[in-house]
């Protein structure tokens, strides 16, 4: 619950506290920009833990060595990108605290943009962790070991927040804060001993 709810709580103060609020004074905006960063840091951290346990349930619901060997590539894609999204956070919060104003970190931030590699930190990769997890989640899913709605419901909220769209991204952050917590082993287990009742 902790992982979603956080990575909510980082949009928001991202898209409703600093983006558009131009008039904001460094000394207001530099710690909005840096709590939301905190927030995004702090959430992505939890989805680490998510996505180990995703990865240790599909590898214990792989029927064959080439199923294992699927997981583990997803797994590792997954963490590929985790670790991309949090350099990313990093780099965010260094420019910021270096910046003297907004004008001022928007430059700080190209000539670390130009930085060769540094690429890899945005884009893409660091959406891989929320396409490895919606991979994992769905091989779970088929081989029944988590019910489809919240599968489903997670597939479409990491869809949502990968526009980038503010209105998509909140409306994908609570579908991942309501999806995640069905997909909590614990109540996997009540659901497996409520169908053997």
């Amino acid at each position: 619950m902790a992982a979603p709810a956080l990575l909510l709580a980082g949009v928001l103060a991202m898209k409703f506290g600093w983006k558009g609020n131009d008039d904001l004074g460094w000394g207001l905006a530099l710690p909005l920009w840096t709590v939301a960063h905190l927030l995004y840091a702090v959430g992505y951290l939890a989805f680490g833990l998510v996505l180990c346990s995703l990865w240790s349930r599909a590898r214990k619901a792989a029927s064959g060595p080439l199923d294992r060997s699927g997981v583990g590539i997803v797994s590792v894609v997954g963490g590929a990108g985790l670790v991309a999204m949090l350099g990313q956070m990093v780099i965010d919060l260094v420019v910021g605290f270096r910046a003297p104003d907004r004008a001022g970190m928007s430059a700080i931030s190209k000539s670390i943009h130009d930085i060769p590699g540094f690429g890899l930190f945005y884009g893409f990769v660091p959406a891989l962790s929320f396409v490895a997890a919606t991979l994992l989640i769905a091989f779970l899913a088929v081989h029944r070991r988590i019910p489809v709605w919240p599968a489903a419901v997670f597939a479409v909220g990491s869809f949502c927040i990968g526009t980038g769209a503010t209105a998509l991204m909140v409306g994908g952050g609570l579908a991942l804060c309501a999806a995640l917590p069905a997909l909590a082993p614990h109540v996997e287990s009540v659901n497996r001993a409520t169908a053997a009742v």
